[in-house]
């Protein structure tokens, strides 16, 4: 391993609050025996280290299931993850944040966020409808904008770095091309995201429509009781094929299993454990750190010593109900304001500002949002 990528994973595991040495911290919080099918509780009620640290309100909804699921009779998936339970809720929350209608800009739908491939080979029914070729369209068009959007600033910026203080004319003259190209690429993707939006939207109302039933033989992947046992394959595949191809425990392996759940095995081997995909970091960071943070809780409730849970909770830092939001390259204020707010809790332009903040957690300023940048945060409050 070079050192580049050394300090970059034990920088993901000191962010997610625990030790890069033994996975994350999780050996001593997770090495409790499971409980068995007879004692294991569906209530959530009694998971206070869970919904002390994940603030939905949806999760009690899909609770029951979720523990059905992760403990499967015959799958044996809580001898294999003993921690899954509060993993595959760590993992739902950053992937849809518990809406069971979630559908993103890539194709990715339902609490899962599976794509259609992928849910096909893990067993669920999508039909190839017209609504779906449309979606899939857009979202191959919207895709298509941004790779050459990308492609032409970093040929721009490369074109200005190599330069000198004196500019020849031809450079001057391909300058100026490739800032018009930019312009009519830009406004070209804004039209492709409308356009995104409005499909998404369609798509959306489609599954709507339909009974519980028919969405289970339309696109199962909007259908909790079908998808949410898949999920849990899906991760637990991903962590114990982990762990058999790097070795070790596999605490060890969660962070790689949730990087692959989000990448790609195949992605996730090519890279040796954490692809350098901005998406996978964060969602690994995430979700590694939700998952930590209640392990650590776990704990600290399973002792009963009401001091020790009080620092618990101020060390963890639990706080208002709000996810992370790291802006990604070529993303506008707009656009996240719209997908993450406005369309997730169905309100408007003005009432939506209400629930995003910035990194800090202060109002954001209109006049500056003309320009955002790669890596910057804003907080997403729940409604």
């Amino acid at each position: 391993m070079d050192e580049k990528r050394r300090q970059f994973i034990v920088g993901i595991a000191a962010i997610a609050g625990a030790a890069a040495l033994d996975g994350f911290g999780l050996l001593n919080i997770s090495s409790a025996a499971p409980a068995t099918a007879a004692r294991l509780s569906r209530d959530i009620k009694d998971y206070p280290h869970i919904t002390d640290v994940i603030p939905s309100k949806d999760m009690k909804r899909y609770f029951p299931t979720i523990v059905e699921a992760c403990y499967a009779p015959g799958m044996d998936y809580l001898s294999k993850v003993p921690f899954i339970i509060e993993l595959e809720v760590a993992k739902i929350w950053n992937e849809s944040l518990f809406e069971w209608d979630a559908l993103s800009n890539v194709g990715a739908g339902g609490l899962q966020q599976l794509m259609e491939g992928t849910a096909r080979d893990f067993g669920l029914t999508i039909v190839k409808s017209p609504e779906l070729a449309k979606l899939n369209s857009v979202i191959s068009e919207y895709k298509k904008l941004r790779t050459e959007l990308i492609s032409r600033r970093q040929e721009l910026h490369k074109l200005v770095e190599t330069g000198s203080a004196k500019i020849a004319g031809t450079k001057l003259v391909k300058l100026n091309k490739l800032r018009v190209d930019l312009a009519n690429l830009y406004t070209k993707r804004a039209a492709a995201y409308r356009k995104l939006r409005a499909e998404k939207v369609n798509y959306v109302a489609k599954i709507n429509s339909l009974t519980a039933k028919q969405r289970e033989q339309f696109d199962a992947r909007f259908a909790p009781k079908l998808l949410i046992p898949k999920g849990v394959k899906h991760i637990v595949r991903d962590i114990m094929e982990c762990k058999d191809y790097f070795g070790g425990s596999v605490e060890m392996n969660a962070w790689r299993g949730v990087a692959a759940y989000n990448s790609g095995l195949g992605t996730t081997k090519k890279w040796g454990g954490l692809p350098f995909i901005e998406e996978t970091v964060h969602f690994t960071r995430k979700v590694l750190s939700d998952l930590t943070r209640s392990l650590e809780l776990k704990h600290a409730y399973a002792t009963k010593d009401a001091t020790l849970i009080a620092e618990t909770k101020r060390r963890i830092r639990l706080k208002s109900a709000y996810s992370v939001y790291v802006v990604k390259r070529d993303d506008t204020f707009d656009e996240i304001l719209h997908e993450q707010v406005m369309d997730r809790y169905k309100l408007s332009y003005n009432k939506a500002l209400n629930y995003i903040k910035d990194g800090n957690g202060n109002k954001v300023d209109l006049k500056k949002m003309s320009r955002i940048f790669p890596n910057q945060k804003f907080r997403i409050y729940a409604p």
